[in-house]
């Protein structure tokens, strides 16, 4: 949270709105006297401009240690352990506002009885005051936090549909499904049992889109499965021209990912490169740190088709909603690298 306009707004008013309850209080008790009118506004102005800046200080103390405390200590996860120092961060600050105040009103209007009693008073009204501040900021900072969360599932089921749609209409390609469908009929008159081992893991697939279309993640051992079984159809139809190495540690494999994650960059590796037998493609799959790798050599084709799945700009929007971390595309010599953040909570 920043410090804009309207919070400052809101605190001058407030602070003017404050000043005109203590100087009425005082007057009617006859703490102060007050001789004429001008002399109301004189007390009003400068008792409102010293509350607006020490106010305009201490609620930007307080969104410094909130800021700050989002960061080493979030909300909900260690709420219990926040508390204890979210309301000292307080205290501290209305201690130093409210004595810096006390001793700044000394030098304008002098205190007739003991200046400690005026900085231990001011001080205890300053901590209070925070206090109602901080669970101001606090429940406005938790419904904003809820509407972004709001917002940002809307817009992720938004783009969701729309990475639906398109991965659907891939799957349905007919040249897809007519390559594969060739293959599978070569393969039933000539090795039968490959031919099952083809449509099993066709079906897998199949499966597998299905299954995960409606989710925002998935755990990468699922989409390391979903790779495993669309190479092999791949490896079927290309054989010696399809060279794939996959390496990836299996503490990272309950890690999470944006569904079919993988197979927006093995579409994209085939459907932009030559794949031959005197030039084949090659293919790795690794961990590195909290990324998975998927790299390829370049050799692209002389008319490139344009890609109708679910496209890396789609998978860099996705990534967007889940998190700050964001998929990272680069060519290095002859190699396509491509680099996707592994997560570690669900959304």
């Amino acid at each position: 949270m920043k410090l804009n306009k309207y919070l400052t707004i809101a605190i001058v008013s407030f602070a003017v709105l404050l000043q005109l309850i203590i100087i009425s209080y005082s007057q009617i008790t006859g703490y102060i006297q007050i001789p004429n009118l001008l002399n109301f506004f004189i007390r009003l102005f400068i008792g409102s401009t010293i509350s607006s800046i020490f106010g305009l200080v201490i609620v930007y103390i307080n969104l410094m240690s909130i800021n700050y405390l989002d960061k080493v200590l979030p909300i909900p996860q260690k709420l219990l352990t926040r508390i204890p120092f979210e309301l000292l961060l307080a205290t501290i600050a209305g201690i130093i506002v409210g004595t810096s105040a006390t001793l700044f009103s000394e030098l304008l209007f002098h205190y007739y009885d003991s200046l400690f009693k005026h900085i231990v008073n001011n001080s205890l009204m300053s901590i209070i005051i925070n206090y109602i501040v901080m669970l101001m900021i606090e429940s406005f900072a938790w419904y904003r936090r809820g509407q972004e969360s709001k917002s940002k599932s809307e817009e992720l089921e938004k783009e969701n549909t729309l990475i639906r749609f398109e991965t659907l209409k891939s799957q349905l390609n007919p040249h897809f499904l007519f390559n594969s469908l060739n293959v599978l009929s070569s393969l039933i008159k000539s090795e039968p049992e490959k031919a099952q081992n083809f449509v099993d893991e066709f079906s897998s697939v199949y499966r597998y889109t299905l299954d995960v279309i409606e989710k925002p993640v998935v755990e990468f051992k699922e989409e390391l499965e979903y790779a495993r079984s669309f190479l092999f159809l791949q490896k079927i139809r290309f054989g010696e021209a399809l060279i794939v190495e996959i390496n990836v540690d299996a503490s990272k494999l309950h890690l999470l990912v944006p569904p079919l994650a993988l197979q927006t960059l093995l579409e994209n590796a085939f459907k932009h490169n030559r794949v031959s037998s005197n030039s084949p493609l090659q293919i790795k799959i690794y961990d590195k740190e909290n990324l998975i790798v998927v790299q390829n050599n370049l050799q692209l084709k002389l008319n490139s088709v344009e890609s109708k799945g679910i496209g890396l700009s789609n998978l860099q929007k996705r990534y967007e909603l889940l998190g700050e971390v964001k998929p990272r595309f680069s060519i290095n010599e002859d190699k396509y690298i491509a680099e996707i953040p592994l997560l570690s909570e669900e959304i």
